[in-house]
């Protein structure tokens, strides 16, 4: 059977499994049980996608919760795929329920159909045509690693990598773009605690501040309430009223404040609008005195809507991955503190110590309290590698894209979580960026692209095994 017979016949079933597994909402909780690491409906994903590539014949391990692995043949040169059940919490915006997918005019719609739940299911397919048509060389294997915590801190992945007997000799990552990408920025996810001077003699008092729903995510909405205490109410509206993005009305003596934004991924904070950005200029522009006006104008002056770093002291850029983006993705108030969960990614031929260094010097000046949550270097593979010259001549060969070349990117995919891997798909180049966004879809033809890019990629991976005996 041809690679075209196969997804032809099993067309169905793919749209249905991707379907089936977006009606999970597998966002991070700690709801979690024993073996639940991450949450009860995570927990029921992994589950899940186990037991189907256990239907479709293939051998599973559950590494407690934290990972999966799927695996066919049994040679010890491997080929690796690694995927990721997690999602993004689902956000504003969504025209339909996220967490109940809808397949319509040519397209499946849902959290994690692109981002990373389709090019999961369309991995485990080219798996299973490989192994049914005997396509697994012997002498090698390959395994599928399903990830459960890649949204959050990689606990799942770095549970697995420490506890596998071994890990592939060479991975694709179907968590980014088409053609190739051969080099991610390094990122650095921190916190910022700012004690908040709450000026009781102030004309408006604000309280309630809230923005965003994840750090590697453009805030969609903020907002705030105002207390006015020496100002006419129905003159602040007016003002803020006046100010694109924000809306504001009375409720109750006070003043409810939205700013709407647009959501995207953090990688590329360039395509969306921070509503938390938006929301500090807006209160910026109120001619009456806040409570909080100190606070409001070191976020306008150190981050303001500057998604490239350069207020906040760290504008770096490289010929390689270009420059700098940085997002404030979580405005919160914590014990008399406000908190900004911070990512700032930076060119890959940086040191941590340089750029971190910066940070610090900036939180300093600020007044802000500088605390790092998470770190991943840079991961560069060379582009003119056997690995990576495979890959793109399958992609060349199945798109006919000849225009395009490997690139560098400012995500974080799990390329960096293991040796020699790199990202390949599931975007392709004249498609939109949707991942974290609202009304997030995958498009039927393309699952069905990808399945046949994936399944002769893997293919010629392995061969490499075969040309080594």
């Amino acid at each position: 059977m041809t690679i075209h017979e196969f997804i032809e016949r099993n067309r169905e079933a793919m749209i249905a499994d991707v379907a089936e597994l977006i009606n999970i909402p597998t966002v991070f909780s700690e709801d979690g049980g024993s073996n639940q690491p991450f949450g009860k409906e995570v927990d029921r994903g992994l589950r899940w996608i186990l037991q189907r590539a256990e239907d479709l014949g293939m051998k599973t391990r559950n590494f407690d919760g934290y990972a999966g692995e799927i695996t066919i043949g049994d040679g010890p040169f491997m080929i690796g795929v690694l995927a990721h059940e997690d999602v993004v919490p689902a956000g504003e915006g969504w025209d339909t329920d996220p967490f109940d997918s809808v397949v319509k005019e040519g397209k499946i719609y849902g959290r994690g159909s692109g981002d990373d739940k389709g090019p999961l299911i369309s991995s485990l397919y080219a798996m299973k045509y490989l192994m049914d048509e005997g396509r697994i060389p012997a002498g090698t294997s390959l395994r599928l690693i399903v990830g459960t915590n890649e949204e959050e801190s990689w606990g799942g992945i770095n549970y697995y990598t420490s506890h596998v007997e071994r890990l592939p000799d060479y991975s694709i990552v179907p968590d980014g773009y088409f053609p190739l990408i051969f080099c991610e920025k390094g990122l650095v996810d921190f916190d910022m605690n700012i004690s908040l001077f709450d000026d009781k003699e102030a004309d408006i008092r604000v309280v309630g501040l809230y923005g965003g729903s994840g750090r590697n995510v453009v805030a969609g909405k903020a907002g705030c309430v105002l207390q006015c205490h020496n100002a006419d109410p129905t003159e602040i509206i007016a003002e803020l009223n006046e100010f694109e993005g924000i809306t504001a009305e009375y409720a109750d003596d006070e003043i409810i404040v939205i700013a709407q934004g647009k959501s995207t991924h953090a990688m590329s904070p360039e395509k969306g609008l921070n509503a938390i950005s938006l929301l500090m200029l807006g209160l910026s522009r109120i001619k009456c005195t806040l409570s909080i006006d100190d606070f409001v104008e070191k976020y306008n002056r150190y981050i303001g809507m500057d998604w490239s770093a350069e207020k906040f002291g760290c504008g770096f850029e490289d010929q390689l991955s270009g420059k700098t983006t940085f997002n404030i993705g979580v405005l919160r108030c914590e014990d008399g503190d406000v908190v900004l969960e911070a990512n700032l990614r930076y060119p890959a031929s940086m040191e941590k110590e340089t750029v971190v260094g910066a940070i610090e010097m900036t939180c300093s000046r600020a007044g802000f309290f500088y605390k790092e949550k998470d770190f991943l270097p840079p991961v560069y593979t060379e582009p003119d590698s056997d690995f990576v010259v495979k890959l793109m001549e399958v992609y060349r060969k199945v798109t006919g894209d000849q225009e395009h070349e490997a690139f560098a990117i400012g995500g974080a995919t799990y390329a960096r979580a293991i040796p020699k891997a790199v990202a390949f798909g599931p975007l392709f180049p004249y498609e939109e960026e949707l991942a974290h966004e609202a009304n997030e879809f995958l498009a039927i033809d393309s699952l069905e692209k990808m399945t046949w890019i994936f399944a002769e990629g893997l293919e010629a991976l392995l061969g490499m095994g075969v040309n080594k005996r």
